[in-house]
């Protein structure tokens, strides 16, 4: 049985009714995004844990959910650790830096990759595996070796999956943020496992007794190493796809306006505003400005609402809206435009992190300061496209 909710961007199923809720833990948590994904997607859930190691976003974490995370390093869990929670659903959104520019796309060499190898090493370990996975990273995870480890980690384990990458435009929101998105679902069980056969231990003599664990796995590697020979064309870029075209079309895909996401709070624009400073000393750069009236924003970084106004984030004009200019070899020509930051709040409505109509709202502790909020609101993700990604084709059967 579904329950609709109305919210203030589009029609939100809350709560979809299964027998058993989903048990979930969420790695490398952040400020929760991928706990909130699972929220709006309306699948019956409990957290069970989440882990990350810093303490600012599990400050935030606890005062949104009223759960904190584990602080220990991903790296340093252990078997029991995982296994204790007989977890249905994984979550995980590593850090990106292993396979951006900036960190010199280290992959797994990078010691901020160490997590997720951990995690992948501990993965065919477990007594209680999940069932269910979604991953999220930046665009270029999907050429990395951190990556295709995944894929023949999890392919051997039987699952099946799906990898994407899809951006916020892609379903309707006025913002680009174009992630990698990985979500596999068990196609079959460990033989072993299911039937709890502790002579399928290694240095027994299984020739016979486990012939079917023998098969299942000779099946899961050649499915793998097939799939991974396909390339980039199991890639998917466009939505909605897979089970999903059963359910979305295209049509239903509105494109919202920026100015629904905008504050009109007077005090909100003058504290956000841009000095002049900033912008006379940029002469030879072209400024991403955009308006209320427009339908896309850049991708907003952890650096944004810092000195650092070139890459990290879209401005906003509140002036002169006849007037369209980026101040290349111009700047002062900005300086009459009102240009201003996004808020933290906006910056969160725009990654569709809810502020009403759910149990968890976020909220953040008033000792965390707006620079800290849009740093962590940088690190995070779009609540919708997860939300959407899971109901659609991590939970479609």
């Amino acid at each position: 049985m579904l329950k609709f909710v109305k919210t203030w961007w589009s029609i939100t199923i809350l709560h979809i009714e299964i027998e058993q809720p989903i048990v979930c833990l969420e790695f490398f948590s952040g400020i929760g995004g991928l706990h909130y994904g699972i929220q709006e997607s309306g699948i019956s859930y409990r957290m069970a844990m989440a882990f990350d190691m810093n303490e600012n976003a599990n400050d935030v974490y606890e005062y949104s959910f009223g759960q904190r995370p584990n602080n220990k390093a991903i790296d340093y869990l252990t078997i029991q650790d995982i296994d204790r929670h007989k977890a249905d659903c994984w979550l995980l959104s590593p850090p990106c830096q292993p396979y951006t520019r900036g960190g010199n796309y280290g992959d797994n060499d990078d010691p901020r990759a160490r997590g997720l190898m951990h995690i992948l090493d501990l993965l065919p370990q477990l007594q209680h595996r999940p069932s269910y996975i979604l991953l999220e990273n930046v665009m270029n995870f999907e050429t990395s070796q951190s990556r295709n480890l995944l894929i023949k980690v999890l392919g051997k384990l039987g699952f099946k999956f799906y990898e994407c990458l899809l951006s916020p435009i892609q379903f309707g929101i006025p913002n680009n943020r174009l992630r990698y998105f990985l979500i596999a679902r068990l196609r079959r069980p460990d033989p072993c496992i299911l039937e709890n056969k502790s002579n399928c231990q290694v240095g027994l003599n299984t020739t016979h007794i486990c012939s079917e664990h023998t098969m299942w796995l000779s099946e899961n590697i050649k499915l793998t190493e097939n799939y991974l020979s396909q390339g980039k064309e199991v890639i998917y870029t466009e939505w909605p796809f897979g089970p999903a075209v059963k359910t979305i079309t295209v049509k239903e895909i509105i494109q919202r306006p920026l100015y629904s996401y905008v504050d009109t709070n007077q005090n909100t624009v003058l504290t956000l505003q841009v000095s002049a400073s900033d912008i006379l000393r940029r002469r030879r750069l072209e400024f991403d400005i955009v308006q209320p009236s427009s339908t896309q924003t850049s991708t907003f970084t952890k650096a944004y609402g810092s000195k650092h106004l070139i890459g990290s984030g879209s401005l906003l004009q509140t002036q002169q809206m006849d007037i369209t200019e980026n101040g290349f070899n111009a700047p002062e020509k900005l300086l009459n435009l009102g240009l201003r930051f996004f808020s933290p709040k906006e910056v969160a409505r725009l990654h569709h992190f809810p502020e009403k109509d759910f149990k968890h709202t976020l909220k953040f502790p008033s000792r965390i300061t707006q620079r800290q909020q849009l740093q962590l609101l940088g690190n995070s993700l779009n609540v919708h496209v997860v939300a959407q990604l899971l109901k659609h084709i991590l939970f479609c059967e």
